[in-house]
């Protein structure tokens, strides 16, 4: 015999206990999904967003460090020849730094969107 709990096991009408039974089902289910929505929309996706800035930031700041050495000895070298060295220095420094400014305004400035849909888009979703 088949167990109680079960709602294919009643004759005619579902029982209390197998209505119960289903309804804390759907419920579960029901959680289960939003739970992983949630977890998609507002974790695992700006994490991998976050992850591949970074990773691009880190490399293309590795390559401009290295060229920005290489350039900025030799520009300091070319200075020097016309100007003093401590001189030709101080003004690498500055072009240097002023590079460094404008390059994290660039890439820090533009803002994360996430791609939420709006309640409405959901319910728009839920009709077709």
């Amino acid at each position: 015999m088949g167990d109680r709990m079960e709602p294919d096991t009643c004759d005619g009408e579902g029982s209390i206990e197998s209505e119960f039974t289903t309804t804390a089902r759907y419920l579960d289910l029901y959680l289960r999904q939003k739970t992983d929505l949630f977890l998609q929309h507002y974790v695992f996706e700006p994490v991998d967003f976050l992850g591949k800035k970074l990773m691009y930031l880190s490399v293309v700041i590795t390559l401009l460090a290295a060229g920005t050495l290489i350039l900025v000895a030799g520009a300091i070298l070319l200075i020097a020849t016309v100007i003093p060295l401590w001189a030709a220095l101080l003004l690498s420094g500055l072009v240097t730094l002023l590079a460094a400014v404008i390059i994290a305004y660039v890439f820090f400035a533009k803002q994360i969107v996430l791609q939420t849909p709006t309640a409405l888009e959901m319910m728009n979703r839920g009709k077709t």
